[in-house]
């Protein structure tokens, strides 16, 4: 039901909870704001921000809370990670950058839709995808918030379980019927090196590990432009998801414009990082330039010279197969690449997308 758009007017009775005045809640905000005021909407129609989050067309801000600070951190930056396999989940140090976890207060009853059951879902005229839809779905939930903000007059805010935490509460709260909850005093700085134990222990039960800052990625994605331009995206977009966006590295999206040494930053990082992936598709080793004379053949071609410079620096690659394409041949690449006959491959399958990129990258991080 999330796909449908609201009807005009509510007919059901929204149930309701009551959060009592002097409860403890926990949000995450930038450090550099106020933990008083309400965030600025960070949501567009389609992409960014959380489930209940304000846009910036609904006239409203919002605030996510959890009584729980490990609710609070998961929901800001495991909610992703919940529907992600795997013996265990990394956490980029590099995505608490700038983030604070405070302690707040609640100064008066807040009076909250609850969203626990059918039951509840089904009186605002929906079903149990409103509150698990995966982020993608958000842009769907985030429009049926404002019409529950929109319905219900007495609604200081949303309150359901979540996800990322199940089975925790979580709530939103709307700016033009309380104020922010007031800050206790108590807070994290959750990039400090300090507060680096207190982190660990919390998230310690959720098998999520806080991968500590690295000066150099830890997987390059080597492609060559044009041979399926989709899968070094897909690669760069699930691994940055779940590794960090500095962990890994493919040349126009991790290179700044105006970069002095192009080609010396390319040859820095693949000589640091610590996996390339070498995406191959059906006629990788066979595309020619203008003159017919195959890429691989010119000492000059950058797919070439960085699978060169990271064998000749120790660092291991992987073949990433596309499709139906057969297994490497040594009669085919020139001496210098012949090592990558024998190396370990894996492969994604004729009309590949995005869950079985993911399923790629489980087992990339996990062997």
């Amino acid at each position: 039901m999330i796909h449908h758009a609201p009807p005009a007017t509510l007919t059901g009775t929204p149930t309701r909870a009551t959060v009592p005045a002097g409860t403890v809640l926990h949000r995450v905000h930038a450090a550099a704001q106020d933990p008083a005021m309400f965030d600025k909407p960070h949501a567009g129609p389609f992409g960014g921000g959380g489930r209940f989050d304000a846009t910036a067309a609904c006239g409203y801000r919002t605030v996510c809370l959890s009584a729980a600070p490990e609710t609070t951190i998961a929901e800001r930056f495991l909610r992703e990670f919940a529907l992600t396999s795997g013996a265990e989940r990394m956490l980029s140090r590099a995505s608490l950058i700038g983030q604070v976890l405070t302690e707040v207060r609640t100064t008066r009853d807040l009076n909250l839709i609850r969203l626990y059951t059918a039951q509840d879902l089904a009186e605002v005229h929906q079903d149990s995808r409103l509150v698990v839809g995966p982020p993608e779905h958000f842009p769907f939930t985030r429009e049926w918030a404002t019409w529950l903000h929109d319905q219900v007059p007495w609604a200081d805010g949303i309150l359901w379980q979540s996800i990322a935490d199940m089975p925790r509460d979580t709530l939103v709260l709307f700016d033009d019927r309380c104020p922010v909850p007031a800050p206790t005093g108590v807070r994290h700085v959750l990039d400090d090196d300090t507060e680096f134990p207190w982190l660990r222990d919390l998230l310690s039960p959720y098998r999520v590990r806080l991968d500590p800052p690295a000066p150099w990625p830890r997987f390059f994605i080597n492609y060559r432009t044009g041979d399926a331009q989709e899968a070094p995206e897909l690669l760069h977009r699930e691994l940055s998801r779940r590794l960090g966006e500095k962990a890994v590295f493919r040349d126009v999206r991790s290179i700044r414009p105006g970069t002095p040494d192009f080609a010396a930053a390319l040859e820095d990082n693949v000589r640091h990082c610590q996996t390339v992936l070498a995406v191959i598709g059906r006629r990788w080793e066979h595309e020619c330039d203008d003159d017919g004379v195959p890429h691989l053949e010119n000492p000059q071609d950058w797919v070439r010279r960085e699978l060169v410079l990271a064998h000749e620096s120790g660092v291991p690659v992987v073949p990433v197969l596309l499709g139906a394409r057969l297994k490497l041949n040594a009669a085919t690449l020139p001496p210098e690449l012949a090592h990558l006959v024998s190396a370990q491959y894996v492969q994604l399958p004729r009309g590949f997308g995005e869950p079985d990129v993911k399923l790629l990258v489980d087992r990339l991080l996990h062997e």
